[in-house]
């Protein structure tokens, strides 16, 4: 074999996690680990072992094998993936690499010594352009790598489960002995497709999906646990916790001495239980559009309804349409009893749901549906505005008095700044989960980057997490929130005028 891969470190034996993980042959596998596990170094390995296992053609001895790296986004790609890539396989000895688009390293070793050569092209895919979710639902491929999958919708992962074993052809000996997807990831929460398959719905058979957790690079460690002066024993004070290094964590021989003490300095305890314990758990991005939330103390399980007071509904309309279910009680205080999430929906099935959900759990209450002043635009289809069709089908839905997002966000916020009886003046109840993340930070101001002080956009980022927080906004400012801010408890507030261009069918 050449000598680039005679010197290639492929060595993974002292990281016993990762090692299981290359020499299982499933079609589809995960590694999930701590930031600095090695993971998309042993990825990008792992590309090359199978490349070198693959039959021999029969027309030239060659080993042919197509790969496709697949990452978010490219300035991920370029800084991150690519990066790790580079640092594997440099162009001074693996040959050049074309930066014109597709982004492509195409390795070809001619045969030496006896062994075969190889021709292995990788190519190095975003999917943060609809074209390139084409271009990638059309390739012929030996196998994928999706790095940091928990980025990516599982349709990603589906649609490469076709594409993968049709290159190379039989003529040149097909894709033997192994196809496949290999992924690797950081911690996510446990509302995720990964979560849930490597978790809760474990696959069984000769075909099943394989997930493989890495140990967590620290050890939280109690007060009581404690040596005397625990600094001076390798202990690290962050987020309020004490942490020691696991010494059953992988790859440390790689990173430099004291590298996850130093890391866990000046992170919040969620950031640490990610990215350093390898967690499960959901980490905040960018700026929460209502900082004022603070879920340890304004979620609370089993919340039950007023029957004295009536049900309001906050909703946005649109193909990902959410309701919010709550009330707002006669001392003032929010408790949010209910969410209804959806995803590609039209109106009217919507509608239909909610009226269900309506009857199901609040089957004796009156109910009052607020919405986007926008939804009153006629559809010019159907001829028929959002609330024209919820109050066709039994409810009593009006729009609020203004959409402008500020006076949204101020709505939203009034009650967590509000104490009564020595509680918050907003709870939610626990089963809230997306609202919940959409308020801790799912829902956020965009950092900008740029150099110096943190910046951030002034627009939401729109994604999964935003259509439930302003159903949540819609929800306080048409029930009673919006009042409170025109009778001058909020100087700041301007009226605004709803802006009508909104297809609600969009």
């Amino acid at each position: 074999m050449s000598d680039a891969i005679t010197n290639l470190n492929l060595d993974f034996s002292t990281s016993p996690t990762v090692w299981k993980f290359l020499k299982d042959k499933s079609f589809v596998r995960g590694l999930m680990g701590p930031v600095g596990s090695g993971k998309s170094y042993a990825c990008a390995a792992e590309i090359m072992l199978k490349a070198v296992s693959q039959v021999q053609s029969p027309r030239d001895g060659i080993k042919y094998s197509r790969f496709v790296v697949v990452r978010n986004s490219y300035p991920e790609l370029r800084t991150t993936t690519i990066k790790t890539w580079q640092e594997l396989f440099p162009e001074n000895i693996w040959g050049p690499f074309r930066w014109s688009p597709p982004l492509t390293h195409h390795i070809k070793l001619p045969p030496r010594d006896g062994a075969p050569g190889i021709d292995c092209e990788v190519i190095f895919l975003a999917l943060d352009q609809p074209k390139d979710v084409r271009k990638l639902l059309s390739m012929e491929l030996t196998g994928a790598w999706v790095n940091e999958a928990r980025e990516l919708p599982k349709a990603v992962i589906d649609g490469l489960t076709h594409r993968v074993g049709r290159y190379p052809t039989l003529s040149d000996g097909g894709a033997k002995p192994w196809r496949g997807i290999i992924m690797d990831t950081n911690p996510m929460d446990d509302d995720h497709w990964w979560y849930r398959l490597s978790e809760k719905e474990k696959m069984t058979g000769p075909y099943a999906w394989k997930f493989y957790k890495q140990p967590g690079a620290v050890i939280e460690y109690m007060k009581d646990d404690l040596p005397e002066n625990p600094e001076a024993n390798g202990f690290i004070y962050s987020a309020k916790k004490w942490w020691m290094a696991n010494p059953k964590a992988e790859n440390k021989k790689n990173l430099p001495t004291g590298y996850y003490e130093q890391t866990l300095l000046g992170k919040n305890i969620d950031w640490i239980r990610c990215y350093a314990q390898g967690l499960y758990t959901y980490v905040q991005e960018g700026k929460p559009i209502i900082s004022e939330y603070d879920d340890n103390i304004m979620s609370q399980e089993h919340l039950e309804p007023d029957p004295s007071v009536p049900i309001q509904v906050g909703v946005d309309f649109g193909l990902t349409p959410a309701a919010i279910f709550g009330q707002r009680l006669s001392n003032g205080r929010w408790v949010v009893l209910h969410e209804l999430v959806t995803f590609d929906m039209g109106l009217e099935r919507f509608g239909s749901m909610l009226k269900t959900e309506l009857a199901s759990r609040y089957p004796k209450f009156d109910v009052l549906v607020w919405g986007d002043p926008a939804g009153q635009k006629r559809d010019e289809i159907y001829e028929v505005t959002a609330f024209d069709h919820l109050r066709s089908i039994g409810l009593t839905a009006r729009p609020t008095a203004t959409n402008d997002f500020k006076v949204r966000r101020e709505a939203g916020a009034m009650p967590m700044n509000r104490l009564i009886d020595g509680k918050p003046g907003l709870l939610i109840d626990s089963k809230c989960k997306r609202l919940r993340k959409a308020l801790s930070g799912g829902y956020h101001f965009k950092r900008v980057q740029v150099s110096g002080a943190e910046r951030f956009r002034d627009q939401p980022n729109k994604n999964e997490h935003s259509h439930v927080g302003d159903a949540y906004m819609y929800l306080l400012l048409g029930g009673g929130e919006h009042r409170a801010l025109t009778r001058g408890s909020n100087p700041n507030f301007k009226q605004a005028t709803a802006n009508t261009d909104f297809d609600i069918f969009a």
